[in-house]
């Protein structure tokens, strides 16, 4: 029996726990090169989230906050200089980024051994071709959650609401491997997808990512139907205080569906674990002297 509430905060446990466990096993600091450009209320809130949580797991995060006025190519020599720094064996750069950067740039600029978001393109090919090193943390939040509570996906339909390239893209492809969580039948929607309700309530899971509050309502999920909510949007209630709610009405799904996360406590709860695993792999990579094709050979315990 798949548990009616898919809470994040039992698996964001279980990771902080292992990677914790093998900082101090190993005897290596990862370091983390945090950027942020330009200050903004939600993203200063994420960005202070990572800093508290790497120094709970052992891991050094160096932070630099930009003037949003940096130009571009300033901005790729900051990158470049962290990526020769044998200190720093990870690097984040915080979204949204100004209008006057280039974002496919910057990303690309990013060495693959060091995208602990996983959005060089290097990175999401390899996806591609089934042979992964760093999966951006999104994704890799939803399998995990998918593998924790035991929800089959073999010969399930998976309709992915959102086609972006660090979610609904590498999410879908991650679920048609032939390895659990694989073997779906996947359907992306997205904005100009025509009768969406029909595609929708013919899903076994639903993983809706479009950055809309309570978009999907009740009248578009069919019966016991799992619901995986990745978006957070602050809204302001009709009695003026503000909350934080998902892609995904959860009042009018939750009798529905067979299963659905929270949202605050579901997949955004893992999300920061999952960068600080992607941190440790690469560090242990790098300070044992492994290429990314040796990284098999590392071994993460039920990680």
């Amino acid at each position: 029996m798949i548990n009616k509430i898919l809470s994040g905060k039992p698996i964001a446990k279980q990771l902080r726990e292992q990677i914790q466990s093998t900082v101090q096993s190993s005897g290596i600091q990862p370091g983390m090169l945090l950027i942020q450009v330009g200050a903004d209320p939600a993203s200063d809130y994420y960005v202070q989230n990572i800093i508290k949580t790497g120094n709970k797991l052992g891991c050094s995060v160096i932070y630099r906050i930009l003037d949003i006025s940096i130009d571009q190519n300033t901005l790729i020599e900051i990158i470049q200089e962290g990526n020769i720094d044998p200190t720093i064996h990870g690097i984040m750069i915080q979204k949204p980024l100004p209008k006057t950067i280039d974002e496919k740039i910057i990303n690309s600029t990013i060495s693959p051994e060091k995208d602990i978001d996983g959005i060089h393109p290097m990175n999401l090919g390899r996806i591609m071709v089934e042979d992964e090193y760093l999966l951006p943390c999104t994704p890799s939040a939803v399998l995990k959650t998918i593998e924790f509570y035991g929800i089959p996906t073999a010969g399930k339909h998976v309709v992915i609401i959102g086609r972006s390239t660090v979610v609904g893209k590498p999410l879908a492809a991650l679920l048609i491997r032939k390895t659990y969580p694989g073997d779906a039948t996947v359907t992306i929607c997205h904005s100009k997808t025509h009768k969406l309700h029909l595609i929708t309530r013919t899903a076994d899971i639903i993983v809706a990512a479009i950055g809309k509050p309570n978009f999907i309502t009740e009248d578009m999920i069919g019966d016991n139907t799992v619901l995986i909510d990745v978006g957070i949007n602050l809204i302001t209630n009709p009695d003026s205080t503000d909350q934080y709610v998902g892609d995904i009405d959860y009042k009018s799904c939750f009798d529905k569906a067979l299963a659905i996360t929270p949202v605050p406590g579901g997949i955004g709860t893992i999300t920061t674990s999952v960068l600080f695993e992607n941190l440790l792999r690469t560090a242990l990579v790098q300070e044992q002297n492994k290429s990314v094709d040796d990284f098999a050979t590392v071994i993460f315990h039920d990680m």
